[in-house]
């Protein structure tokens, strides 16, 4: 499959193989339906073959926050969350109609018994994609350090557009949940983007934020 870094070097047959060695199973969601429970704690590794979705956390006051952005070819499950401390409710949302396959997390963990080329080359690029969740996570905490909601935009933009203050990039989700993401009050948020706007610092249409010098 094509645009999927965990199965990337890994042919068709080779997947075929796996989808019965790893007793896949595939799902399809609906928009806005719960795909996965961190808190249940199933063991498993959930693979989106089609769709996007974000990783939501629900606090005690019913607060949200979006976590991380899914787009197709991103893994979720147990093993690549940190350890949920506050026992706030951690779940897989889809952000539109999706479909993924789930087996258990324990083949990534324990040798396999034929020692086949593929599986080793599924745990190398797994670890891959654990390195990049690292360095988003160092991202994620980047826009939220900033103070005021101007500069957590801004910031986020930015890492968006490379650095590169007068780029364009297309909002990977709505910006109900880019109020979640940044941890911001949608409302206040809203009145900062639209003075932003007014200072020709950043336009947005449909989902295409461009930066006008924004971050000079």
């Amino acid at each position: 499959m094509e645009n999927i870094p965990i199965l990337e070097g890994i042919n068709p047959d080779e997947v075929a193989q796996m989808w019965v060695c790893f007793g896949v199973r595939e799902e399809s969601f609906r928009a806005d339906t719960v795909i996965y429970d961190i808190s249940e704690g199933r063991g498993e590794l959930g693979l989106l073959t089609a769709g996007s979705a974000v990783i939501q956390r629900i606090d005690r006051q019913g607060g949200r926050t979006i976590l991380e952005h899914l787009p197709t070819g991103s893994v979720f499950g147990e093993m690549l969350m940190f350890e949920n401390v506050a026992g706030d409710s951690i779940t897989v949302v889809a952000a539109e109609s999706c479909r993924v396959w789930f087996m258990s997390a324990e083949h990534l963990t324990r040798r396999c018994e034929k020692a086949c080329t593929h599986h080793s080359r599924l745990v190398e690029n797994m670890f891959h994609i654990m390195t990049g969740k690292a360095a988003a996570l160092s991202e994620r905490v980047e826009v939220l350090s900033r103070r005021s909601i101007r500069e957590k935009l801004l910031c986020y933009f930015g890492l968006q557009t490379g650095g590169d203050d007068c780029g364009s990039f297309h909002l990977p989700f709505t910006l109900s949940a880019l109020a979640d993401y940044i941890s911001a009050d949608r409302s206040a948020m809203m009145r900062e983007l639209r003075k932003m706007k007014e200072e020709h610092l950043v336009d947005i249409d449909r989902g295409q934020v461009t930066l006008h010098h924004a971050l000079a």
